[in-house]
């Protein structure tokens, strides 16, 4: 009987181990429930646009001179950016300095166009708005470029000069350009030009390198645009912004406002949705050494993170001991637009925070433009300087003598889908720009479709 019992158990075992060996032969992985998962993951279709480094470089403003007679360049459309393009094409010959001459100030006068920049650019961006190489760069910081026409003996008929404010110092290069070439550089783009008179708002001292500025003191007619809006879904940020998207979990808060986090990082959706705040840990244990400037990190990460919606140009930087920052400004028909009824910059400003080598804050609107305006006919009048100085005053919270600068610049209004740009007058006080109301020193001429 035993016996019998033994057998049993034995051909039990072998029939369990012939069974086992066919599960192991036989096993597939589930690869379907993987794809499945992957499927989870949301398809989102390019909005933004990838930009190369230069096509985020902006001059605040391009001044024409011939000798004692300057004008202002309007920005409008892309002529600024075609006149930036112009530049790469000009093949430069070594630099040299000439110490203090041709500093700018009240009394400098030339022949030519003058790029003036919101902050200097740095010495390592030349090669990429110039055909020069990297071992003739000699300046530190440019704040200012000019392309001259030179009467100098043995030189070349336009130079291009390097102004760097800071080190009160000019570098100047030699091209082979002719002054035709020079006299058709912004010729061919179609704009309005506008008189002003140099200006310098805050004194340097004694130094022979001022602050200079250029103001139209004459009233001009600048244009009003409005345009749809289009919201922005926050999907593709949570894709790209998030390394796993499926463990990103969503909270409300009061209103509109929502949060995504995924334990770790956290992207906020404030003012309805409209402004997207993104945060995340510096988690590299060490700050790093960032091989480029902020404002190149901050351009290839908007370029990887959903890319760029409408245009925007670099028009601040900074880099600290323990973080920098870099802020891109929208700008609409080449103008920048410095104020909105909403109180947030976040409305009309790209802004990054850098800690050693890793953007850990990224703030940007959530709204896109339409491509074309409305076509409504709507301009106002602006008066020149000299009467808004004296409306300053009379009128403003701050005297006319804590002024620094002064522009012509969009005010945004935004309501539900619609975002009306208008231009003003700003003065920058304070360390800030500061929109000055215009409406009671001149009357607003507003065309509606031909009607008052």
């Amino acid at each position: 009987m035993i016996e019998h019992v033994k057998t049993a158990v034995l051909w039990l075992m072998i029939l369990a181990s012939i069974v086992l060996t066919w599960f192991v032969w036989t096993y597939q992985p589930a690869y379907e429930e993987l794809t499945e998962a992957n499927n989870s993951f949301i398809e989102v279709e390019d909005i933004g646009e990838t930009k190369s480094f230069t096509e985020v470089l902006y001059p605040s403003t391009v001044i024409e001179h011939d000798a004692e007679e300057r004008a202002w360049v309007h920005p409008a459309g892309d002529n600024y950016s075609e006149m930036m393009n112009g530049l790469q094409e000009i093949e430069l010959d070594a630099m040299y300095s000439v110490g203090s001459s041709y500093a700018p100030g009240d009394d400098l006068t030339f022949t030519g166009v003058e790029f003036l920049f919101d902050e200097a650019l740095q010495a390592e961006w030349l090669p990429f708005l110039f055909d020069i190489e990297e071992e003739d760069v000699l300046i530190n910081n440019i704040d200012r470029i000019a392309l001259a026409l030179t009467e100098q003996e043995g030189a070349s008929d336009v130079v291009v000069r390097f102004i760097d404010m800071e080190e009160e110092e000019v570098f100047q290069s030699e091209t082979s350009l002719s002054q035709t070439q020079l006299e058709t550089f912004s010729e061919g783009v179609i704009t309005e030009r506008t008189a002003v008179t140099p200006r310098t708002f805050q004194e340097n001292g004694d130094s022979s390198f001022q602050p200079v500025t250029y103001v139209p003191d004459e009233p001009m007619n600048k244009q009003v645009y409005t345009y749809e809006t289009t919201d922005i879904s926050p999907e593709g940020f949570i894709q790209t912004l998030f390394t796993d998207p499926e463990y990103v979990r969503q909270y409300f808060q009061e209103g509109e406002d929502s949060s995504y986090t995924d334990g770790t990082r956290m992207m906020d959706m404030t003012n309805g949705g409209s402004v997207l705040n993104y945060v995340q840990p510096d988690v590299s244990g060490s700050p790093g050494v960032a091989s480029d400037t902020v404002v190149r990190s901050a351009q290839e990460f908007i370029n990887s993170h959903y890319g760029w919606t409408d245009d925007f140009y670099a028009t601040g930087w900074r880099e600290g001991e323990a973080t920098d920052s870099a802020e891109f400004t929208l700008h609409v028909e080449g103008m920048p637009v410095f104020e909105a009824n909403t109180g947030e910059s976040g409305h009309y400003q790209l802004e990054t925070v850098r800690s050693g080598t890793e953007i850990i804050e990224y703030s940007r609107p959530m709204f896109q433009l339409d491509e074309t305006p409305f076509e409504i006919n709507t301009s106002v009048e602006l008066p020149g300087y000299s009467e808004l100085e004296s409306h300053i005053e009379e009128e403003e919270a701050f005297s006319p003598e804590i002024v620094e600068d002064a522009r012509v610049a969009f005010y945004m209004s935004r309501e539900n889908s619609l975002v009306v740009f208008e231009p003003s007058w700003f003065v920058y006080a304070r360390g800030q720009w500061h929109r000055v109301s215009t409406s009671e020193i001149t009357e607003q001429e507003v065309l509606l479709n031909g009607l008052e």
